[in-house]
């Protein structure tokens, strides 16, 4: 099911879909809690999307934060108030594991979204995010 949902949304963000790479990601995330969760957001009985909330370390955020790695919501559930219960979700699962920080990242042409966050109480960082694949 999370594959299926990973397959709408990467196209989305231009991000490139594989499905034995994710497969194998998922499953390492699955195996080890310490990384962190993932949760299907449902609207009643029906699948409205997901979010992959993984923890993190650094020295800047006094120990472990939060990452809000992916959050995807279908079309169909867009600006209907879910995302912003989905955010207080997130926020919830990190105080109750005594994360103080909980950061995201969004792309720079996904206004939805970025109302979304900032409407949930999250500021843009004057610093750039650098990404190297090794």
């Amino acid at each position: 099911m999370l594959l299926g949902l990973m397959r709408e949304f990467y196209p989305l963000q231009h991000m490139r879909f594989d499905e034995g790479v994710a497969r194998a990601a998922v499953q390492a995330l699955l195996s080890d809690p310490s990384l962190g969760q993932i949760c299907f957001v449902y609207r009643g009985a029906e699948l409205a999307g997901y979010l992959v909330l993984t923890f993190c370390f650094s020295l800047e955020f006094h120990g472990r934060f939060g990452l809000l790695d992916e959050l995807y919501l279908r079309e169909a559930f867009r600006r209907k108030s879910l995302g912003k219960a989905v955010m207080a979700f997130a926020e919830n699962l990190c105080r109750q594991k005594g994360i103080q920080a909980l950061r995201l990242e969004v792309g720079r042409d996904n206004q939805p979204a970025q109302g979304l966050y900032r409407k949930s109480g999250f500021r843009e960082e004057e610093r750039y995010l650098f990404t190297k694949w090794l």
